[in-house]
């Protein structure tokens, strides 16, 4: 049996040695794609962050954005904040009524309508008056894009009052509005 020099066996290991630095590096790629597709499969990250880019938060009782503002007043804004907390389980709705002067949505007040069914991630309720302002709703914490049954309400409801707005509240503060 031929005996192998140190030189050649220290040549053998530095091989072994590449090989498992290798498969090391292989794997834990591996592991870390596999914990991404984990991540973007089961939860909505897309959705998450682009719904943060679509909503705009509370500011002083005031949502500002582009061409119009929605001024919560007598304490609207306290109330919905409340419901909110107190329904997470579920999504709920609101028909918040006011007037508007110029490009401001004052709301003054608001009511619940009737609810048909609810979950974690819909409500099914009554039409709200044609009095109303803004139709809001919430969405699951972090979920700030409108459905297209959301929209489908929206449009229907603008053929009876042209200055609806459709409102997601998708956590504390942060809200989607639509025209």
């Amino acid at each position: 049996m031929e005996e192998k020099t140190k030189e050649e066996i220290v040549e053998i290991e530095e091989e072994e040695s590449i090989y498992k630095k290798i498969l090391i590096i292989v794997t834990g790629v591996f592991l870390v794609l596999l914990v991404l597709s984990f991540i973007f499969v089961n939860f909505p990250i897309v959705d998450v962050i682009e719904g943060f880019f679509e909503s705009k938060p509370v500011q002083g009782n005031v949502i500002s954005l582009d061409n119009f503002s929605i001024s919560l007043e007598n304490g609207t804004y306290g109330i919905l904040n409340d419901t909110y907390f107190k329904n997470q389980k579920n999504e709920i709705s609101a028909c918040l009524l006011g007037y508007k002067e110029g490009n401001v949505y004052h709301i003054t007040s608001l009511y619940r309508p009737e609810i048909y069914s609810q979950t974690f991630s819909s409500v099914s309720f009554k039409e709200c008056s044609n009095e109303t302002l803004i139709i809001l709703h919430t969405h699951p914490y972090k979920q700030c894009i409108a459905s297209e049954a959301d929209i489908v309400l929206l449009n229907k409801t603008k053929n009876l009052n042209p200055d609806v707005l459709m409102v997601v509240m998708c956590e504390s503060g942060r809200f989607s509005v639509y025209s």
